[in-house]
């Protein structure tokens, strides 16, 4: 006794619930029904069946309509590395128990877990498995983080160290050239009042001290009288800045009047510049970095979470493809099925998209294997169907020839007379089956088929005409199989006592043929009445037929009449079976 719950696309839902076979009991309910996500709230504990192990955990049904997820790590308080150690201890329909612990209405996703904990039952995996446990595995993870983070410290310790110390000296340098230039221009303006020549010794000391040869040339005679200090300066500016040539500072012995003043001034300046552009570089950097480092990790998360968002909608076995990037994933991961292909061509014709649909079938006769004969030829019906609905006669033809190439003539001849008959293109159809007469004349197949298709437009003669070609175009030894099939299909489709009469003329020519005689009773049992049925288990019981043939005829003369008959029918019959044993015994004496 069942409850139909829906009956839908051939599918019936049924539920042996007692509060839905005995509403009026009052008694109480174990497992209350979930219809919706609303009657699912956060930390209540439900049953329900396993349903799928995918890489991204346990799917989890709590009714017909309504599936839950299972994290892993909350499936048990073991930690497993190869997740097929799961289906031994989770078979596919265990029932289960499992806490509730979040749900979101939005997008229908239960999260639920396992975990002893949580509700209350024993580990679904057991101790003796010797697993390690989520919590040491945390700690290892933990302890390994706090290793890393230590080790950064250091490295970032050791950083700022080695900067602080190039700072330090880069500024004591500085202070040691702005304390020799400050000199430089003491004794400068000492040697103006005074009114001597500070550079007339210069030549002088170039020959005493031979190590000033290497030196970077400077060679200038102060003429107190025509020149301008300032404009000598120029110069030796300039002639300092040749290319090739580097200013020359000997600041580690102490002072020389060989020196020039802004060949000191400038090496300062510049370093100073330079280390105050670098400082200014690493400052927006660094804040570059630290923008780039929160963009990336907002990214990420909005990234995961997309990607979870495709992951649950690609793992719902429910899920129809809605778009051509579904079914193209669907095609790349299954290419040989001819279902999909199929499915993917009527998802574009559906659209009214008939070119796109013509491409995908392209695209499958070029991507299933040459060896899946079958595959193929389905997808060239699906195309031949489509060029007859919404193509021309020229096109049709086109993929017609093309598909008696590549697959096996018969068959290909055949489907396009039933998508003929199908589409009540009758006159195309009778004229294909006349050339496929003429071209398979020793296929028994082809001469049923155009029989069926003659007596379904009610042309009982031209069937009668077509058995008596068929018998003369075929073999002697398939006469009798192609009459019985004759037989059958006026049975079906034509004139009964036509029938009857080509079974009946069958039989007397060949009266062993124990194949027609069941054919014969199987029919007449559908079609006949009683009385002819009996008349037919009469005539075989009294034939000289093998004993094992006439022991299965009686059994089935037995089986009807225990089932049609009456006690005294039945009697009689196996009174027969046994004057037909006594017969054969005393034959055997004898």
């Amino acid at each position: 006794r069942c409850y139909i719950l829906s009956n839908e696309n051939g599918k019936i839902q049924l539920s042996l619930r007692q509060s839905r076979l005995n509403p009026k009991s009052n008694s109480k309910v174990e497992d209350v029904e979930i219809t919706c996500i609303k009657d699912v709230k956060k930390g209540q504990l439900v049953r329900g069946y396993v349903k799928s192990i995918t890489p991204s955990g346990v799917f989890f049904g709590l009714s017909t309509s309504l599936l839950g997820r299972i994290l892993f790590q909350n499936v048990s308080p073991y930690f497993v590395q190869k997740h097929s150690l799961y289906e031994k201890y989770l078979p596919e329909g265990k029932l289960l128990t499992a806490k509730v612990l979040g749900v979101n209405g939005k997008e229908k996703h239960i999260e639920l877990s396992l975990l002893p904990e949580d509700t209350g039952m024993p580990s679904i995996l057991p101790e003796s498995l010797d697993l390690p446990r989520y919590d040491a595995e945390e700690e290892k993870r933990e302890a390994d983080d706090k290793e890393k983070r230590e080790e950064l410290k250091v490295k970032t310790k050791r950083r700022r160290g080695n900067s602080e110390r190039t700072r330090k000296i880069h500024w004591d340098q500085a202070e040691e050239l702005y304390r020799i230039g400050k000199k430089i221009k003491l004794h400068w303006r000492l040697a103006k009042i005074r009114n001597y020549s500070v550079w007339e010794a210069k030549p002088k000391k170039r020959k005493i001290c031979p190590a000033d040869e290497n030196d970077s040339g400077i060679e200038v005679y102060y003429r107190e009288e025509d020149d301008d200090p300032e404009e000598e300066a120029a110069e030796k500016k300039s002639k300092i800045r040749k290319p090739g040539e580097a200013p020359r500072l000997q600041v580690s012995i102490g002072f020389t009047w060989d020196e020039d003043m802004n060949a000191i001034d400038i090496p300062v300046l510049n370093q100073k510049e330079e280390s105050s552009e670098s400082e200014e570089e690493e400052d927006p950097q660094s804040k570059l970095k630290k923008q780039t480092k929160k963009e990336k990790e907002l990214e990420k998360q909005k990234k995961e979470k997309e990607l979870c968002k495709i992951e649950a909608a690609l793992m719902d076995p429910s899920r129809q493809p809605q778009s051509a990037d579904d079914f193209d994933r669907l095609v790349l991961s299954s290419p040989n099925s001819s279902i999909l292909w199929l499915q993917y061509m009527a998802f574009h014709l559906q659209a009214t998209e008939i070119e796109k649909a013509r491409a995908v079938a392209e695209r499958a006769l070029k991507t299933i294997c040459f060896r899946e004969e079958q595959e193929k030829l389905n997808v060239w019906v699906a195309l031949l169907n489509l060029e007859n609905m919404y193509g021309t006669e020229e096109t049709l033809m086109k993929v017609f020839e093309r598909a008696v190439q590549y697959n096996e003539p018969l068959k290909v001849f055949q489907h396009l007379c039933d998508i003929y008959a199908n589409s009540e293109k009758y006159k195309q159809a009778e004229e294909l089956y006349h050339t496929m007469l003429k071209r398979f004349r020793q296929e028994k197949s082809v001469w049923l088929k155009y029989a069926s298709f003659l007596l379904k437009q009610g042309q009982t003669e031209a069937t009668h005409r077509l058995l008596e070609r068929a018998l003369k175009a075929l073999p002697t030894k398939e006469h009798v199989d192609v009459i019985s099939r004759f037989a059958q299909l006026e049975f079906r489709f034509g004139d009964a006592e036509h029938a009857k009469a080509l079974f009946e003329s069958t039989l007397s020519s060949y009266p062993k043929r124990t194949d027609i005689w069941s054919i014969y009773m199987d029919i007449m049992i559908k079609h006949g009445s009683q009385k002819e049925v009996r008349d037919i288990f009469e005539r075989v019981i009294h034939l000289s037929l093998a004993p094992k043939k006439m022991k299965f005829f009686f059994k089935r003369y037995l089986d009807y009449e225990k089932k049609f008959g009456t006690t005294e029918s039945v009697l009689a019959v196996k009174r027969a079976a046994l004057e037909y044993v006594e017969t054969k015994s005393s034959l055997a004496d004898t």
